[in-house]
C-alpha cells in the first residue's frame, strides 16, 4: 500500500460543523431583517430548502452557474411571500448572516491539537469553495491559519468539484495524487473528483443543511472528523 504523505482537507463541515452554525446565523438573520414579522422563519425556510435544491439541479444541468445560486434561492423564496429583493438587498442578508456566523465559530482545541500534530509528519493542505475574504476569516476564528497551506475557490477562481482543483494542488505542491488523501463531507464536491484522479479519500458523515439525509456510501468513511484522526494515528497510513 502507498504511504500516505499530504492529506487534502475541505473545510466547511468537514473540520468543524457549519451546518450546525449556517442554520443558526440564517435564523438570525431573517429575524434581524424583520422578515419573521411577514413569514415564520419556518415556512420561510421550507421553501428556501426546496428552492435551493431544484437550483443545485439546475447547476448539475449546466443551466445556473454555482456562484449565482445564493442570490437566486433568496431572491426566489421571498417573492413568495411578495418581498421583491434588490442585489443590495441579498448582499445585506448575506453580509450580516456572515456576522453571525463569525460570531458562532469557535476553534476546537481537540482538532487543532491532532492537526498540529499531523503537520509535523504530512503536508497539509485546506481545499475550500468560498470567497476568500470569508473563507480566510473563518479560517482565522478556527485557529487554523499557521497550519495549512490554502487553495480557495475565491483565490485561485477554480471551484470543488472540477478536477482542475485538484490537480492545481498536485501540481503547485509537486505532490502525487496516490500519495495524498482527501477528506471531505460532499461526496459530489470532494470524494469522487479526488478518487477520479486517484487520491485515497475519507468521507466525513455530516449532514448539510439543505439535505434530508445522508447519501449511502460503501468507502471509507467516519462519523466525524476526531475519529478520522485517530484512525489515521492508529493505522499510521
Amino acid at each position: 500500500m502507498t504511504k500516505i504523505k499530504n492529506l487534502i482537507f475541505d473545510l466547511d463541515n468537514t473540520l468543524y460543523d457549519f451546518s450546525a452554525i449556517w442554520e443558526k446565523s440564517n435564523k438570525q438573520v431573517y429575524k434581524y431583517l424583520k422578515y419573521d414579522k411577514i413569514a415564520s422563519y419556518e415556512e420561510f425556510f421550507k421553501h428556501y430548502k426546496a428552492i435551493n435544491n431544484m437550483l443545485v439541479d439546475e447547476v448539475l444541468k449546466g443551466n445556473v452557474k454555482l456562484k449565482d445560486i445564493r442570490d437566486k434561492r433568496l431572491k426566489l423564496t421571498l417573492e413568495k411571500f411578495g418581498i421583491i429583493l434588490t442585489k443590495e438587498d441579498c448582499n445585506n442578508y448575506y453580509e450580516r448572516q456572515f456576522d453571525f456566523i463569525l460570531e458562532s465559530i469557535k476553534p476546537n482545541e481537540e482538532v487543532n491539537q491532532w492537526l498540529s500534530r499531523f503537520s509535523k509528519k504530512y503536508k497539509m493542505i485546506l481545499l475550500t469553495n468560498g470567497k476568500s475574504c470569508e473563507q480566510r476569516s473563518k479560517i482565522e476564528k478556527l485557529g487554523l491559519d499557521n497550519i495549512f497551506k490554502l487553495y480557495i475557490s475565491g483565490e485561485t477562481h477554480i471551484s470543488k468539484p472540477k478536477e482542475q482543483a485538484f490537480i492545481n494542488v498536485l501540481e503547485k505542491e509537486n505532490i502525487l495524487a496516490s500519495e495524498t488523501m482527501m477528506i471531505g463531507d460532499s461526496l459530489y464536491h470532494d470524494i469522487n473528483p479526488a478518487k477520479k484522479l486517484g487520491f485515497k479519500t475519507c468521507l466525513v458523515e455530516r449532514k448539510w443543511h439543505f439535505d434530508d439525509k445522508l447519501e449511502n456510501y460503501t468507502g471509507y468513511k467516519v462519523k466525524n472528523i476526531i475519529q478520522f484522526f485517530t484512525e489515521l494515528e492508529a493505522k499510521k497510513l
